[in-house]
């Protein structure tokens, strides 16, 4: 039992340095933020800091990166069990991904703000794309022109869908997700019927 209070005790400070961060960039511009006003409002001293990270970026980096791990939690969950997702038996509750986006609005609001200039937007969109690459093998489709090119029609859809979700947030969030979850399936149906599903690691 021994063991597990220092790794308790890592995580409530590393925990607590990333709660203090994004209350700081609340404020002010990230470029702004110093470590000694971190540690200072974190109530820890500067060895606490640099015993964990080597940089506030590094903090930030963090924090995107344990956000993106519940992003990618939240997209995978309508087809975790599936090989072929049938768009037409698809349910927009299954269609998580939006409830993530609107339970965590303080922090994307904020990232996508002008405040924060870490290229958070590029960044999102690129992890946004991977999951569509990595997950996406193969779209059946109703009807096509045979003179489209079907991997540059999949790119146009997959970043149709990614503008789709990005112009929600920064429109503050102005329709439910169940709502948006049952607009993305009538878009994607309306040309595609199936996608087979990857192999995802859990």
């Amino acid at each position: 039992m021994s063991v597990q209070y220092p790794d308790k005790r890592v995580k409530r400070t590393k925990e607590n340095f990333r709660s203090t961060l994004l209350s700081l960039m609340e404020e002010k511009n990230f470029s702004e933020i110093t470590i000694t006003e971190i540690v200072k409002a974190a109530d820890y001293n500067r060895g606490t800091f640099y015993a964990h990270y080597k940089s506030k970026e590094d903090v930030l980096e963090e924090i995107i990166d344990e956000m993106f791990e519940k992003m990618t939690e939240a997209f995978r969950k309508p087809y975790l069990q599936l090989s072929v997702v049938d768009l037409e038996e698809l349910s927009s509750h299954s269609i998580v991904l939006f409830d993530h986006f609107l339970e965590n609005k303080k922090f994307y609001k904020l990232m996508l703000s002008s405040k924060v200039n870490v290229n958070f937007r590029e960044k999102m969109i690129k992890k946004l794309v991977q999951l569509f690459r990595e997950d996406y093998s193969e779209f059946t489709y109703t009807e096509v022109d045979p003179e489209i090119n079907i991997k540059l029609f999949n790119t146009y859809q997959v970043h149709g869908i990614i503008g789709l979700i990005l112009e929600w947030i920064d429109h503050d969030f102005p329709y439910s997700p169940a709502y948006m979850g049952d607009q993305l399936i009538h878009i994607l149906s309306f040309y595609m019927k199936k996608v087979v599903i990857n192999k995802v690691d859990d």
